[in-house]
């Protein structure tokens, strides 16, 4: 149970980043990096097996021996992280890889300042279907070491983690829906936060691309936030909430009903989806200004019956 706890943490801190990049992991006497920490593999429909490469890297400056495991992942919540799933979680398992993927070596051991290239095979045989299917490769340094006599193996307690996307091409379906929109505002202030719940209805992971615009009445976009900066993924039959912060392109001074516009797309897809929504908007300097205009035409109005009430009809004002 421990042990999987660890690898669940670790899963987490790593989250569906878009794009392969190193770990280091420093101990007391120095560290492991572990590339990729993402892997992404497309299956033709003819391919019998694909192969990739980890590099692991030994900063310490003693021997490190490092113990590999196969394990499933799947979406923890909306925020995109993800976390390991269990044998009876029917739709993570649909979309299982560990059972197709094989390391060609189940322990490695690294000397200090050497650089090791560990092969994984992923072999499409008959049961991995059509789509996305995820898994991990974990990386746990400690215990005792391989060689009894060698005396100076650090003894260190960590998990590494690699996670691998794999596409098996030839039945794919892609399909992104946007599910939610969340602006908050009132009628003196445009959104500063911008929600949207996607939702990924196919059977690929996909990564949301777009744009979300403010319009004014007089067709002006006074403000303009991108979809998904940081490209993150969106698994199988999951949702996910992107937030966007728009920032300011134009003063926002003309009153009436604004349009906020969300265009998106997934990569891939050329052809951009729209929808959007209004709402009415009250600059507070205009707020003021009106305010202030009442005050004047008041003021005009006192002073007018003040100077009628001073005045006194004369004889030569008789007719």
């Amino acid at each position: 149970m421990k042990t999987f706890l660890l690898n669940a943490f670790f899963l987490l801190l790593g989250g569906l980043f878009p794009h392969p990049f190193s770990v280091l992991a420093e101990s007391n006497q120095g560290g492991l990096t572990v590339s990729p920490l993402l892997q992404e593999v497309n299956l033709a429909p003819g391919d019998k097996q694909s192969d990739f490469t980890v590099a692991l890297t030994n900063h310490a400056g003693t021997l490190m021996t490092l113990r590999l495991s196969l394990l499933d992942f799947g979406s923890l919540d909306e925020s995109g992280g993800v976390a390991f799933v269990g044998a009876d979680n029917n739709l993570e398992r649909k979309y299982a890889l560990s059972s197709w993927m094989r390391p060609e070596k189940d322990v490695v051991t690294i000397n200090p300042g050497e650089t090791q290239n560990v092969k994984i095979t992923i072999e499409n045989r008959e049961g991995l279907g059509p789509g996305g299917h995820y898994g991990a490769i974990t990386f746990r340094a400690g215990g005792e070491a391989e060689d009894p006599n060698v005396s100076n193996e650090v003894a260190i307690n960590q998990i590494f983690t690699v996670l691998v996307f794999v596409k098996k091409l030839g039945g794919e379906v892609y399909h992104l829906g946007l599910k939610e929109i969340e602006a908050p505002h009132s009628i003196v202030t445009l959104p500063d936060t911008v929600r949207l719940r996607f939702q990924n209805s196919g059977n690929v992971h996909v990564v949301p691309r777009g744009i979300v615009t403010v319009t004014d009445p007089l067709g002006r976009i006074v403000e303009k936030g991108i979809i998904n900066e940081e490209s993150g993924l969106i698994l199988p039959e999951t949702q996910r909430l992107y937030p966007i912060h728009p920032r300011s392109l134009l003063w926002s001074f003309v009153p009436g009903r604004y349009t906020l516009a969300i265009q998106w797309r997934y990569d891939g897809k050329d052809d951009f989806s729209l929808q959007t929504t209004t709402f009415d908007f009250l600059p507070l300097f205009a707020i003021i200004g009106f305010l202030l205009m009442i005050v004047m035409i008041g003021w005009y109005g006192v002073r007018r019956r003040r100077k009628m009430g001073e005045y006194k009809p004369t004889l030569t004002d008789s007719p």
